[in-house]
């Protein structure tokens, strides 16, 4: 089921200055207004002692949607640790609308990986009530350590897990990933469009990419019937 937040002309997925970002809360309330964005979906670094004030940077989203008429919605990307738990504190993932997991950064053991991947995938989906989870640039630690193609099959498993899961898929456009031929195997009501966005030119391809891929996953409708009879992504495994 397509969350509210992923429906119509949203910026999902966008860092500021207040971590590694290069634009200011304000500027992308300036560009969403430019690039006819109705809602951004803000997803800042964090960790569970973070370097910056979460509340006040929570206050100027807030302040600046109010001031805009723009639609903005709280996130925070945080890494999944070894424990199969997110580096995130309890107060700060209350504060959240929607959680980015990212598994990039995890140490180098698959069996461990998978095991915390799914360990957080059943706690924190069922904790979380009405929060939105989603597996931001999903496969990431397999591209960087050179395994999506010898591990082709645990990384679908572990897509299809999240999605059974009810976490959605990000098509992340700064690492390209899922890849164009795993999206087919994504049900469209799990898909969302991340910018992943740090600096004004991750607008532009994000604002490129929408420009000419129509239909895009920004634009679907939820339900089952969006599914197109596509099937689960290890449909497309071959053995």
């Amino acid at each position: 089921m397509k969350s509210s937040m992923f429906r119509g002309a949203y910026l999902f997925h966008v860092h500021t200055d207040r971590t590694d970002g290069k634009l200011s809360v304000q500027d992308y309330f300036t560009l969403a207004g430019q690039y006819g964005v109705s809602s951004i979906v803000f997803l800042e670094h964090i960790r569970k002692a973070p370097n910056y004030d979460v509340e006040a940077f929570i206050s100027e989203i807030k302040y600046t949607a109010q001031m805009t008429g723009l639609t903005a919605s709280i996130g925070f990307e945080a890494k999944l640790l070894p424990d199969g738990i997110l580096d995130i504190s309890e107060s700060h993932l209350a504060l959240a609308e929607v959680i980015g997991i990212a598994e990039h950064g995890f140490p180098d053991d698959l069996t461990v990986l998978k095991w915390a991947f799914s360990t957080a995938l059943n706690s924190y989906t069922r904790d979380l009530g009405n929060k939105s989870v989603v597996w931001v640039h999903p496969g990431l630690w397999f591209r960087k350590r050179g395994l999506m193609h010898s591990h082709y099959q645990d990384y679908c498993s572990m897509l299809n897990e999240a999605q059974d899961a009810g976490v959605f898929i990000e098509n992340n456009l700064r690492y390209g990933l899922v890849d164009e031929s795993l999206s087919a195997g994504v049900a469209p009501s799990s898909l969302v469009l991340g910018a992943d966005a740090h600096a004004q030119e991750d607008l532009q391809r994000w604002r490129d990419w929408r420009t000419s891929n129509l239909p895009q996953p920004i634009l679907a409708d939820d339900g089952d019937s969006l599914d197109r009879d596509m099937g689960s992504v290890s449909g497309l495994l071959t053995t």
